[in-house]
């Protein structure tokens, strides 16, 4: 081990039979309850304004799946966060819905970090490559550790749920990491639950401008990235 990462914590081994059957069982997780959301509104996709009709009728099994989704989804990392974040703007608005992925995201985030230091790196290679996370700058910089998270976690288009894995690898407090990161992820979430609530309110241009907007940061923000990666490992 490196020298820069001796205040790294090191946790248990886990064999990667174990780590492949939680894997699964959050996937099936995951699966289960967009299959119950989709079961609940399935008469009102089309429409928004049904749809959040139904959510009301049904606000707190809606909301309760809503946070579950978005915090499995950080655990598993199925799909994109981002498709998470409009599905919910389109349903429950853009206030609403951020709330609840916010609240989604800390829960899965303690979840992830939790479980990376009670069973190890084996846990951690079991969703990502393990050259790709030896390489992450937050594990190889432990000084610049807490503005890197800041940085990396305020930049669209950054792996985000990756880098929470590899917080775990290390000995950064839960609270001052949910601090950085919440604050830090705001914008992002912002800008795709608008976006999906305009598409719910048939405001496609507002939509369009929003996602092209997003998208063309969210670029620019995986460029930054793999220039301060490449930066890391080149050091």
């Amino acid at each position: 081990m490196r020298k820069d990462m001796k205040n790294d914590v090191s946790p248990k081994p886990m064999k990667k039979s174990r780590a492949a059957l939680i894997l699964s069982l959050l996937s099936a997780v995951f699966l289960v309850l967009t299959v119950v959301l989709i079961f609940l509104f399935r008469e009102y996709l089309g429409d928004a304004e049904r749809v959040r009709a139904a959510v009301s009728e049904n606000y707190l099994v809606g909301a309760l799946c809503m946070i579950l989704i978005c915090a499995v989804q950080v655990v598993v990392a199925l799909v994109p966060g981002e498709l998470v974040e409009i599905a919910a703007g389109y349903a429950f608005g853009a206030v609403l819905g951020t709330i609840l992925c916010v609240t989604g995201m800390v829960l899965g985030s303690i979840a992830v970090i939790l479980l990376v230091r009670r069973f190890g790196r084996k846990f951690v290679y079991a969703f990502y490559p393990k050259e790709k996370m030896d390489n992450l700058p937050i594990l190889n910089s432990p000084k610049k550790r807490n503005t890197l998270v800041l940085i990396l976690f305020l930049i669209p288009g950054t792996p985000k749920d990756m880098l929470t894995y590899a917080v775990g690898l290390t000995d950064m407090s839960i609270p001052l990491y949910l601090l950085l990161t919440t604050f830090a992820r705001l914008p992002s979430v912002v800008s795709s639950t608008v976006g999906g609530s305009a598409v719910g309110e048939k405001n496609y241009m507002v939509a369009v401008i929003v996602f092209a907007v997003t998208a063309l940061i969210s670029g620019t923000g995986l460029w930054v990235y793999h220039l301060i990666q490449k930066k890391h490992k080149h050091k």
